[in-house]
């Protein structure tokens, strides 16, 4: 029954890795089947949408994506069934949510200072999913006859109004045991996630220092502790719990490049103060390590990009592209601003050039195509997209565009096929079913096109009956 802990594949490191850890009961693995769970995960997926924006860029996803999957790889079984988010959101926080569903807010990206330190969060919140706490959760609701359902507990544990309002009802003390992660289920996260975090190659110190330093930004600024810490409470007992685990470093742990890239992406990209973010960067460029350096440069070029100045944004990419010419982040930065510029001819070719290298890079295939498309060469763009979605079938953002492509090209029906996979892997499955209705009505000579939307069709209605039943 090990299989079940995790929608999209087989676990069988699962024991082993746990460790001793209390794994769940028969009786709630039963309660609550794989497929309601990926229901589930929909349902809180769905809430949290409601009140948050997730973040669509490639490269950003990209980053959370690989680092989330790295994690996983430790459990021992196949990732690909794990869906990663962004949001865009100041809160230093993240969640986990049934099904395999992971999501990782940009204060949080923020506010870590290494690599190590994110992947302690992210390795926290797979050990819940791993754990299966909030079917957990809404078990106990059940047994307790609450009416809880997966989007009431994100609402709630999300800090949403409508949640809470269907609780009042309940004995407060009851509800109190249903709104958060308990205790128990810290401890067990805590100590699975230590695990995971260490099988995936990381040092245990980011997970003791990142908790240590919002303990301590809390306790001198005598604010309200930040979000994670109202999801996730830290008492002295767990914080010394969590250090008695941890391995004391040996040596310093040097910068991931990907890790710094990827937050000065999201903060070029969301920063609430732009100016201020500008000169941070600008004095990160006189930094001693070259990496800390390099990725200030890297977010300057974008900000100027996104501030009008491409011809700046363009000088700085390509300083970047001329020491660095193999690294994907910079080319595509080099590209969107030559693309800016009016120079799309030279921006396809800055991108052709690594695709050649890296055709099974879904990230690369959407700049590219993207740049394709807006010159004018969609027909070239279609099969660069489908090398992608060939690497990653399930990457949402591939599907969008590639709607957008099939609808230049002159296909309406293929455009809403593209754009119902978009929204099956956005977890919209009624949408989906809505522009593939749209799409069946618009075939007109296509044989196989009509049987592969009816086949599509049947199948996202019958995992919607099986959720249902």
């Amino acid at each position: 029954m090990v299989w079940a802990l995790l929608v999209g594949g087989n676990w069988p490191g699962l024991v082993r890795a746990a460790g001793g850890l209390p794994v769940p009961g028969e009786n709630t693995l039963t309660v609550v089947s794989t497929v309601r769970e990926q229901a589930m995960g929909r349902e809180f997926i769905a809430a949290a949408r409601e009140r948050f924006a997730f973040v669509d860029d490639p490269l950003l996803l990209d980053y959370v994506t690989a680092l989330g999957r790295r994690l996983a790889g430790y459990l021992g079984g196949d990732t690909a069934g794990l869906r990663f988010y962004l949001i865009n959101s100041p809160r230093i926080n993240a969640f986990a949510a049934p099904g395999g569903r992971l999501a990782v807010f940009t204060g949080l990206l923020a506010a870590t200072q290494n690599e190590g330190e994110l992947a302690s969060v992210m390795a926290h919140e797979l050990a819940h999913v791993v754990q299966r706490h909030l079917p957990r959760l809404l078990e106990r609701a059940e047994r307790v006859q609450i009416p809880a359902t997966a989007g009431m507990l994100a609402a709630i544990l999300l800090g949403g109004q409508a949640g809470v309002a269907a609780m009042v009802t309940t004995s407060a003390a009851v509800a109190a045991d249903q709104l958060r992660y308990s205790r128990e289920f810290e401890r067990e996260a805590d100590a699975l996630g230590l695990k995971i975090l260490t099988g995936a190659g990381f040092t245990s110190a980011g997970m003791v220092s990142f908790l240590e330093r919002l303990e301590q930004q809390t306790r001198m600024q005598s604010a309200a502790p930040p979000e994670y810490l109202h999801s996730h409470p830290l008492s002295q007992n767990r914080l010394a719990a969590i250090e008695s685990r941890a391995t004391p470093e040996v040596r310093p742990v040097a910068q991931s490049l990907d890790f710094l890239h990827a937050r000065a992406r999201m903060l070029a990209l969301f920063s609430e103060n732009i100016r201020h973010t500008a000169a941070e960067f600008k004095h990160q460029g006189q930094a001693a390590e070259p990496a800390a350096a390099r990725a200030a440069q890297y977010g300057l070029a974008l900000i100027e990009l996104h501030q009008g100045e491409a011809q700046h944004a363009i000088e700085l990419s390509r300083e970047l592209t001329s020491a660095y010419p193999t690294y994907p982040p910079y080319r595509i930065a080099l590209a969107e601003a030559l693309l800016a510029a009016g120079k799309g001819s030279e921006a396809a070719d800055v991108l052709r050039e690594t695709w050649t290298s890296m055709q099974a890079d879904p990230t690369l295939a959407y700049y590219l195509a993207d740049v394709l498309l807006k010159t004018g060469a969609g027909a070239q763009a279609r099969p660069v997209l489908r090398a992608g979605l060939r690497a990653a079938s399930s990457n949402a953002v591939l599907y969008r565009l590639l709607a957008r492509v099939e609808g230049e090209l002159g296909r309406p029906a293929a455009a809403f096929q593209a754009l119902a996979e978009y929204h099956y892997w956005r977890d919209e499955y009624n949408l989906a079913l809505e522009k593939l209705q749209r799409a069946a009505a618009l075939v007109d000579t296509s044989a196989y096109l009509e049987a592969s939307i009816a086949a599509r069709t049947r199948a996202i209605q019958a995992e919607l009956a099986l959720a249902a039943d």
